[in-house]
């Protein structure tokens, strides 16, 4: 069967699978849905299952969504566990159907290795030539891909997608900062690993012109609540414990935190813990505001014990080098105040 052909059925399952299950955005469980593995790549040799990767929230199924897809003819494969990440793999006569929780590693990674072979020809051939001589199965076959995907991957995109979004929040008429991974790299001046979205901070007070901002530019907007993402109504204010807001567009995803920030930042886990105005923040050489580095190691010092999360622990390995005495010792205050047996005091 031709890559157009798998194309074809992937869009055709693809529809009923929103049918039936519906977008978080509108209501539903669906954040994203890809076309992923061999068929999603043109001038793959691949098998007859067209494989396709759903991101869907809450995670596991309930018993609601699950009945919808055993409707569609889908069975759970019983004994699934090639990932330590928790995910069930379902089949329907040539579809299978990894269903993950939304921003797992396994997530990301279906997503970079398709992206890669898509524009790797060599590696495409490598791959498609192992899959017809080898016992290795699938999934540790595409897993060996990762560490060239990566550097790819960083090569290939730098700091272009970053641009795109910051391009288009320029004229916004409201205070942001871009924050999380793309702040360390805007702060080293080089791009450091893969990133899959990009983290931007708002002053809370400013979240209607946010959001007016946004929906004008046909951004979809949801917010965790609860362990649920929910559709955020127009002209409704988040109140805490509310804090987040999850921009899609396409394939296209922003994580925004508001932020109290208006006379100095403060800490959102733990207020008492302070920033002036004028040392939160830098810019780039381009003019891109940017949370300041110690803020931003601060936040991503509470996920370092988990060891999913890795990238914590290699930003901050990346940024520290080139931290001042200043940022250095104000992130080791601010660290000493949240958690005094925290690994990097030592190396702070």
């Amino acid at each position: 069967m031709t890559s157009s052909a798998w194309k074809e059925q992937y869009e055709t399952e693809k529809s009923r699978l929103l049918e039936a299950l519906g977008k978080v955005i509108d209501g539903g469980i669906v954040e994203s849905i890809q076309h992923i593995g061999a068929t999603s790549v043109s001038g793959m040799q691949g098998s007859p299952c067209v494989d396709i990767g759903l991101a869907v929230w809450p995670f596991p199924l309930e018993a609601g969504p699950r009945s919808r897809l055993e409707a569609l003819g889908y069975q759970i494969v019983d004994g699934f566990t090639e990932s330590p990440q928790q995910r069930l793999l379902h089949r329907s006569g040539s579809f299978q159907l990894f269903i993950l929780e939304p921003g797992v590693g396994d997530w990301y990674d279906f997503i970079l290795i398709s992206d890669y072979l898509r524009h790797n020809d060599k590696a495409r051939d490598e791959v498609s030539t192992k899959k017809s001589n080898t016992t290795l199965g699938k999934s540790a076959l595409f897993a060996g891909l990762l560490p060239e995907a990566h550097k790819w991957w960083v090569e290939h995109y730098g700091f272009s997608q970053l641009e795109v979004i910051t391009n288009e929040w320029k004229d916004a008429p409201f205070e942001w900062y871009v924050s999380g991974g793309w702040a360390l790299d805007l702060f080293r001046g080089q791009v450091q690993r893969v990133h899959h979205d990009v983290d931007i901070i708002v002053q809370r007070s400013a979240q209607l012109e946010l959001q007016n901002y946004l929906t004008e530019r046909n951004w979809k907007l949801i917010t965790p609540f609860e362990k649920r993402l929910e559709p955020w109504p127009r002209h409704m204010r988040l109140e805490l414990p509310r804090h987040q807001i999850h921009a899609h567009r396409d394939d296209t995803f922003i994580d925004i935190l508001l932020t109290d920030m208006e006379d100095v930042w403060r800490y959102r886990r733990e207020p008492l813990i302070l920033r002036s105005k004028e040392k939160m923040s830098l810019r780039s050489e381009s003019g891109v505001p940017y949370l300041a580095p110690e803020l931003v190691l601060l936040f991503k010092s509470k996920n370092t014990s988990n060891h999913e999360r890795t990238k914590d622990q290699t930003d901050f390995e990346a940024a520290m080098p080139h931290l001042d005495a200043e940022r250095r010792a104000w992130l080791r205050w601010a660290l000493v105040a949240t958690d005094s047996e925290h690994g990097w005091l030592q190396r702070l």
